[in-house]
C-alpha cells in the first residue's frame, strides 16, 4: 500500500467523528454529538486518549479557546505552541480563526491539539492541502462515549484494520497487532467513504482499510479507504478527495 494510504488509513477515529454532521444529512451514529471521550490504543498497547468537543468560538486569544456547545456547555482548552489549526485538508494560523465561528476542538489533557472543521461566514479556506497525523493516527482499537444534544450518550467499540472479509452479513478486520476482529452487520450499517461520501457495504472489498464503529458486535459506522491507482492505472479509483490531508485530524 503506498503512503498516502496508509495515512489516510492512520486518522479513521477522528474523521468519523468529526464527520458527524456530513454535508449529505444522512444521520449516523455520531449525529448530534457535542463531546466524546475515545479511549483507545496503538498496536503495542499504548494508551490514548482524545476528547472531542464542538461548538461556536466565544471566546479566543493566544492562550485559549472556549466553544458554547449546543448543549449550552462552554468548554474552554489551552493553546499551545503544538495546536494546529486544520479546515478543508489545509493548515492555518490562530489567527484565521474568530468568535462567531463554529469548530471542533480535539484536546488532550486540557490542551487544544487540532482546531478543525470550522463552520461559519469568514471561516479559513483555500490553503494548500497538507498531511497531517491527528492524535489518534496509532490507534488501532478501544472505545469511544459520545454525548448528545439531548443529554443521552452512547458507547462505540472501535478496531481498525484491513478488511479480510466480507459478506453474507460478517466482516472481518486484521488489526496491526495480528488480532483479527469478526462485526456482523445489517442494513442499518452505515457506510461512508474517504471523503465522508455515502457508501454501501457491497463496495467493501478485501485489503481495504476501515475503521469500524461497533455496539455488541453489530456495525454501527464503517469509515472505508479503496487503494489509490497508480498514476495512468486502471481499475477502480481511490478516495473521492484529491488531498489525501482531508482524513488528518
Amino acid at each position: 500500500m503506498s503512503k498516502r494510504i496508509l495515512l489516510l488509513a492512520a486518522t479513521l477515529f477522528v474523521l468519523a467523528v468529526g464527520a458527524a454532521a456530513a454535508d449529505d444529512h444522512v444521520k449516523g451514529p455520531f449525529a448530534g454529538t457535542v463531546h466524546a471521550v475515545a479511549s483507545l490504543s496503538d498496536k503495542d498497547g499504548n494508551a490514548i486518549s482524545v476528547t472531542w468537543d464542538r461548538g461556536r468560538i466565544t471566546t479566543l486569544s493566544s492562550t485559549s479557546i472556549t466553544l458554547t456547545r449546543r448543549d449550552k456547555q462552554q468548554v474552554t482548552f489551552a493553546i499551545t505552541s503544538g495546536t494546529v489549526v486544520r479546515n478543508g485538508g489545509a493548515t492555518y494560523q490562530l489567527s484565521d480563526l474568530k468568535t462567531g465561528l463554529v469548530a471542533t476542538v480535539l484536546s488532550q489533557n486540557g490542551n487544544a491539539v487540532v482546531i478543525r472543521r470550522i463552520r461559519g461566514d469568514g471561516a479559513p479556506n483555500g490553503g494548500d492541502p497538507s498531511q497531517f497525523d491527528g492524535p489518534a493516527a496509532k490507534a488501532i482499537t478501544g472505545a469511544v462515549t459520545a454525548l448528545y444534544v439531548d443529554g443521552s450518550t452512547q458507547s462505540f467499540d472501535y478496531n481498525r484494520g484491513r478488511i479480510q472479509s466480507v459478506g453474507s452479513g460478517t466482516l472481518t478486520l486484521m488489526r496491526a497487532d495480528h488480532q483479527s476482529v469478526t462485526l456482523s452487520y445489517d442494513s442499518n450499517t452505515l457506510v461512508r467513504e474517504g471523503d465522508g461520501k455515502i457508501g454501501s457495504v457491497d463496495d467493501l472489498k478485501p485489503g481495504e482499510a476501515a475503521g469500524c464503529f461497533s455496539q455488541n458486535g453489530l456495525l454501527k459506522l464503517v469509515r472505508h479507504l479503496r487503494p489509490v491507482p497508480a498514476p495512468g492505472a486502471g481499475g477502480r479509483r481511490g478516495p473521492h478527495t484529491a488531498t489525501p490531508a482531508v482524513a488528518a485530524a
